[in-house]
């Protein structure tokens, strides 16, 4: 037994006589209790949990500190003595376990989720050698100024020693006082609170139905864009991190793709509403997405830079501060604006309005909203493929950079009709596809991204000159930044070619066709199921 043995306890039940039965049994050395206040922390997309662990910072009479432990296991992942919890785990206090946990939040905030009192009667189980195998823990938890938690008793073992402890957490499951609890008390706390552990991740998890037609499909999409839209809505108005902003961007831009190949299947109206309106959602969040960009660059751009200079280039991280606080405060008057407002209210009533079934469709108007949903994604990512194909076909190395540019976009497409679109068929069928997508993407992306940081950069210079002066020495470390970039765009050109030819394959193009198709892909709901 190598996993944590949790129990609630029955309200009739008492805590001292389970604990008294296990101590005829098996050697208990009870530790003093601890009183304790704990934060639980997490990212917004969950990632803790999503690695099977949980972070919370537990507050004694006299000391701090973070833990990190595994759900599975009880295993203590990390410890750090600290009074506060900063907004990132790379501000902590500098640890091999600071490494590890900002490896999975990378660039996320860590947020507190709900605040605890716990009293924590701990006893040690040891074997005959008096080495400590498990440690039983009655975890008796309320939620600060709320309710009272179900008293759970937990059995963890010491890594070497699971077997020394099955008789243990047998001996606990035959109580009449004790029930099984699969989840941790942080878990139950969450719940209980409103929270729904692990509900929203950054990647679109949708599972369309087989046998909708293209209406139903685009909508149920759409509706899942908008939901996306409004969960980072409030991350991005407080700043919290630049994620919340990147998500949202990300899915005005699916919502624009989903839009743009939704000719004859919703109606030409509404659709040539939202996409003006949806294309100026883009627009006002590209400036403060642009300033996150930099922020997040900028300690490559130091390391680019000779030790000795890197103090040069402070300047120019102070303005982009002031540039992303600037562009921030923009998108959220533009997000206070009545025309935002009419467009949240007017897309979800409509999106709410849209019927499931296909009662009102104008075969004039829409006449591919009735057709199978299969057939009409399959031809729309057929033809967003063959774009990609004729327009990377024709990219030489002499060729403008606006056109790589144009090639990035066509790709994107693509891209978002996979992804959108892509549960309608076997994910043997779309996955290989979206794998060398994604390939080719990041090259176009390297290119696309050196070439506009290196032109805003120049231009960021002249606006340091115009506005406080900027001295020489910044103004070369900038320029031995545009440098770098240059070198980048130029290994992503180079390296274009070879991406390239590995997404335009036989392989690539008969899943594509067999997508076109429908080869292989059953409607029946047994299949379906």
């Amino acid at each position: 037994m190598n996993h944590v043995a949790r129990f609630r306890m029955l309200e009739r039940g008492d805590a001292s006589r389970v604990i008294s039965g296990l101590e005829q049994r098996f050697d208990l050395i009870r530790e003093p209790e601890q009183r304790v206040q704990r934060v639980v922390y997490e990212t917004f997309d969950w990632r803790f949990l999503a690695a099977g662990s949980v972070l919370e910072h537990r507050r004694s009479a006299d000391s701090g500190v973070l833990l990190w432990r595994s759900l599975s296991t009880g295993e203590l992942l990390g410890q750090i003595a600290t009074d506060t919890v900063p907004r990132f785990a790379w501000e902590l206090p500098h640890a091999p376990t600071v490494d590890r946990m900002a490896s999975i939040t990378e660039v996320r905030a860590l947020v507190p989720l709900v605040s605890l009192d716990s009293r924590l009667d701990v006893h040690r189980v040891v074997d005959d050698e008096g080495k400590t195998v498990a440690r039983l823990t009655l975890d008796r938890t309320r939620i600060s100024d709320g309710e009272e938690l179900p008293a759970v008793l937990e059995l963890a073992p010491v890594r070497g020693y699971g077997e020394e402890v099955r008789s243990a957490a047998e001996l606990l499951s035959a109580q009449m006082t004790l029930v099984p609890e699969p989840d941790d008390v942080v878990m139950i706390a969450l719940r209980s609170v409103g929270f729904a552990p692990g509900s929203y991740s950054s990647k679109l998890r949708l599972s369309l139905d087989r046998g909708s037609t293209a209406r139903q499909a685009w909508t149920v999409v759409l509706r899942a864009l908008f939901a996306t839209m409004q969960a980072n809505e409030s991350g991005l108005r407080g700043d919290v991190d630049s994620e919340f902003l990147h998500d949202f961007r990300v899915a005005v831009r699916r919502t624009r793709s989903v839009l743009a190949d939704a000719k004859d299947v919703l109606d030409p109206d509404v659709r040539a509403w939202a996409r003006g309106e949806f294309r100026w959602v883009g627009q006002i969040t590209s400036p403060p997405r642009d300033a996150d960009v930099f922020l997040l660059a900028f300690p490559e751009f130091e390391a680019a830079l000779p030790p000795e200079r890197r103090n040069d280039l402070k300047p120019f991280g102070s303005f982009l501060l002031d540039e992303q606080r600037r562009a921030h405060g923009q998108l959220v008057a533009a997000l206070d604006s009545q025309r935002y407002r009419d467009l949240v209210t007017q897309w979800r009533e409509h999106l709410e309005a849209e019927p499931n079934g296909n009662d009102g469709v104008d075969p004039e108007r829409t006449p591919d909203a009735a057709q199978p949903a299969i057939a009409v994604a399959g031809a729309r990512i057929r033809k967003a493929h063959r774009r990609v194909i004729r327009r990377g076909r024709a990219i030489k190395p002499t060729s403008h950079p606006e056109e790589l540019h144009e090639l990035r976009k066509d790709a994107k497409r693509l891209r978002y009709l996979l992804e959108c679109f892509g549960s309608l068929y076997p994910s043997d069928l779309v996955t290989p596809v979206v794998r060398e997508l994604k390939g080719l993407q990041e090259v176009l992306g390297d290119f696309q991204d050196s070439q506009v940081q290196a032109d805003a950069i120049e231009r960021f210079g002249q606006q340091m000159i115009e506005r406080n002066g900027a001295s020489a020495a910044t103004l070369l470390a900038m320029g031995s930044i545009v440098e770098h970039l240059d070198t980048q765009g130029l290994a992503a050109q180079e390296s274009f070619r070879h991406r390239f030819e590995r997404f335009d394959t036989k392989a690539v193009r008969r899943s594509v066709k067999r997508i076109h198709r429908g080869r292989h892909i059953s409607t029946s709901a047994e299949d379906h199921a």
